[in-house]
């Protein structure tokens, strides 16, 4: 269970540090917002995945 977060934490990292310095204080609240955003994006793409017609 942990693998799922470390890797959330990964792309949440990938995706702040396009937008601010990684030393910057705030660094980690942007990572853990992008990381929600990242889960919310994966659950959103199984969803429509798997969808029914």
């Amino acid at each position: 269970m942990e693998w799922i977060l470390q890797t959330l934490m990964m792309l949440g990292a990938a995706a702040a540090s396009i937008f601010i310095h990684r030393d910057s204080p705030n660094f980690e609240v942007v990572q853990g917002m992008l990381a929600i955003l990242a889960l919310v994006g994966i659950v959103l793409a199984i969803t429509f995945a798997f969808r029914k017609r």
